[in-house]
């Protein structure tokens, strides 16, 4: 986006923080997902988030989202004393786990189920950390500024375009699974069930992004050194996103009336 091929995208998380903080304009426009995705999955043997001294945790690598919802985790529960391993991708940590190389494994939907059904155990789901408030913005759409004065219309149509999408799985579970089971490459019917579930429960129906879904990762990238921590101090979590385009959609009555 900063090379300028393209204008609006999907995005958020440590990227979108780090490209403000270094001159990049490129801004949160709408938020589909303002809570942390991943799950805990841990051997059977863990019960409590406090068995997890002295474990072993894989994520894909340090300063990826999986870092990012473990510390989450670590801070919500209180949790001392874990093992960070660096595993990689998705497959490689999932392998990881069943040849006992780790204790458990940061992973996501529909991953999670297949784990769950195969005998482990999800430890902390995206409903705990709703459940506790903790917002973290990883999931809706980003615009360059430079490219969002010129196009607003685009802006505002891709929104639109992507509050459609959302609905469709709220509205269309047929349609919503057949879409699931082609990119998650799921035939289980169960998992496809879940997987369904775990989106209506997820996505939110009003695309504003809040403060508190920023400030989070700002947090956690000051003390990961991904970014500079005095700049990051006195830069407002408002830099990092623009609610103009999706109060321009409310106040057309446009999104009352998608829901109704």
């Amino acid at each position: 986006m900063l090379g300028g091929q393209a204008g609006v995208g999907a995005g958020g998380g440590p990227p979108l923080v780090s490209n403000i903080l270094q001159g990049g304009d490129v801004v949160e426009v709408a938020t589909t997902v303002p809570y942390a995705i991943q799950s805990l999955i841990v051997k059977a043997e863990i019960r409590t988030p406090a068995d997890l001294a002295g474990k072993k945790i894989g994520i894909s690598r340090l300063g990826a989202i999986p870092h990012f919802t473990l510390q989450a985790i670590v801070k919500l529960y209180n949790v001392q004393g874990i093992n960070l391993v660096q595993t990689g991708t998705t497959t490689q940590a999932i392998t990881s786990l069943s040849q006992g190389l780790v204790d458990g494994i940061i992973t996501s939907a529909p991953f999670t189920f297949r784990l769950v059904k195969d005998g482990y155990r999800e430890l902390v789901s995206p409903k705990d950390f709703k459940k506790a408030g903790v917002e973290f913005l990883i999931q809706g759409l980003v615009a360059r500024k430079s490219y969002a004065v010129k196009n607003r219309q685009v802006v505002i149509g891709m929104i639109k375009a992507t509050m459609e999408g959302v609905k469709e799985i709220f509205v269309n579970e047929r349609h919503a699974k057949a879409v699931l089971a082609k990119y998650t490459r799921q035939t289980d019917p169960e998992i496809l069930d879940q997987t369904h579930k775990f989106a209506t429960d997820i996505f939110v129906k009003d695309p504003t992004v809040t403060p508190g879904s920023i400030r989070p990762i700002v947090q956690q990238s000051t003390e990961f050194n991904l970014i500079d921590s005095k700049l990051a101090g006195n830069t407002p979590a408002s830099a990092y996103y623009d609610n103009s385009y999706v109060e321009e959609i409310k106040r057309s009555g446009w999104l009352a009336e998608l829901w109704k």
